[in-house]
């Protein structure tokens, strides 16, 4: 039977390596995931990193439990471990905020090549020795440990004020050289003081808690950013012919009083033509402005293409008549351009696609008689039969 036997050491390390595999198998599964779905170069570093992590917390664990003889060579294998998962992490979240440029691999690289320079110069002073004495001798780390300890400063000059949760991050780069200035007082300076010993064996799960805390908020973030661009017109920033319709159709289907509202810039074309696209796109733009602050609070915004906008409000035909209106005008007064609009009030059995052809014919009818005002489908539906009534035009 294997007895396993805890000193109060081995009892913080044990508890820290096991709290730290938990957390980084929960990283290495969500990083796997994502770098699965999307294989970009910021998910590879952090498989890359979180593994090195990995398998230097179950090592540390197995020598905690006595599983595994605490060798020299093991122990110098996990600080070289923990040096490059250090340097590998710390620019995979770098990497979620920032591609990787060509000055920023010259910095990857250099920063592992000199950690690998670091560990020979640990060892080479005892490649001459007896394998006894060189065994004992690479115990003993120095400018290993020394290097892993220059690197958390290093990091917070390079990285925090590029990163978009600074004190979160400053913070866990501020743990990380806590826990190794600990590691290093216990080994070197004063190491019959058993609270560095506790210190360095505890921090570790604070470490990689925070850690977690700041890839899962930036994760978040990224997923939030592409469902955004899949539903928004990169342009103008309003919500795509696509969801907008499927935000319409279950309004419609409620019952509830909704109105659509269309709206064409006039002699768009003629602008584009003359003053270019760049004046073109900021008029278009402007003007997607207006309609979002317009129908805040009340209905949704969209872009139905070109330089056709639209919108729902939810409410009586009043609330919907006085919003085309405020539309029309702000945008008159505000900007360079004036525009066309057409509204329609859903009724029983009237779809998304059926509700905007009503509004886009009130539209056409604003635009060829005289442009720059707000009709009412139902209004000209009264006033026209259904031979005057104009018909759509070619787009």
């Amino acid at each position: 039977m294997f007895l396993i036997t805890l000193t109060p050491d081995n009892l913080a390390l044990l508890f820290s390596s096991a709290m730290a595999v938990v957390i980084v198998s929960l990283m290495l599964f969500m990083s796997y995931r994502l770098f699965a779905s999307n294989r970009r170069q910021a998910y590879r570093s952090l498989l890359t990193s979180l593994a090195f992590i990995l398998i230097q917390q179950l090592l540390q664990m197995t020598v905690s439990l006595g599983m595994t003889p605490s060798s020299p060579l093991l122990i110098f294998t996990g600080k070289l471990l923990q040096v490059f998962a250090f340097i590998v992490i710390n620019f995979a979240i770098f990497e979620l905020y920032h591609r990787r440029r060509p000055r920023t691999k010259v910095w990857f690289y250099g920063l592992l090549a000199t950690g690998l320079v670091v560990a020979a110069l640990d060892i080479l002073p005892e490649a001459l020795s007896s394998h006894q004495e060189w065994a004992e001798g690479i115990r003993s780390t120095p400018a290993l440990d020394g290097y892993l300890l220059l690197l958390a400063p290093l990091f917070v000059l390079m990285f925090a004020p590029h990163i978009g949760q600074p004190r979160k991050y400053m913070t866990n780069l501020w743990i990380a050289f806590t826990m190794q200035l600990s590691s290093i007082s216990s080994i070197y300076w004063a190491p019959e003081a058993a609270i560095f010993k506790t210190i360095a064996g505890l921090l570790p799960v604070f470490y990689y808690i925070l850690l977690f805390a700041i890839i899962f908020e930036r994760v978040v973030e990224i997923l939030q950013s592409v469902y955004r661009s899949s539903i928004t017109d990169g342009l103008t920033n309003l919500y795509n012919r696509r969801y907008f319709m499927g935000r319409l159709d279950p309004i419609l289907k409620s019952g509830r009083p909704v109105g659509a509202i269309f709206c064409d810039i006039d002699n768009f074309k003629k602008l584009n033509d003359t003053q270019g696209h760049h004046k073109a796109d900021g008029v278009l733009k402007q003007v997607a402005a207006l309609l979002m602050e317009e129908t805040d609070g009340i209905g949704l915004a969209g872009r139905y293409g070109g330089e056709e906008l639209v919108a729902f409000v939810v409410g009586p035909v009043s609330a919907v008549a006085k919003t085309a209106e405020s539309i029309r005008s702000r945008t008159e007064k505000e900007s360079i351009v004036t525009i066309s609009v057409g509204f329609s009030m859903g009724a029983s059995g009237d779809t998304s696609e059926s509700l905007m052809k009503q509004a886009d014919e009130a539209m056409y009818h604003s635009k060829t008689n005289g442009k720059n005002r707000v009709t009412d489908f139902a209004a000209l539906k009264r006033s026209s039969s259904p031979t005057a009534a104009p018909s759509r035009r070619k787009v």
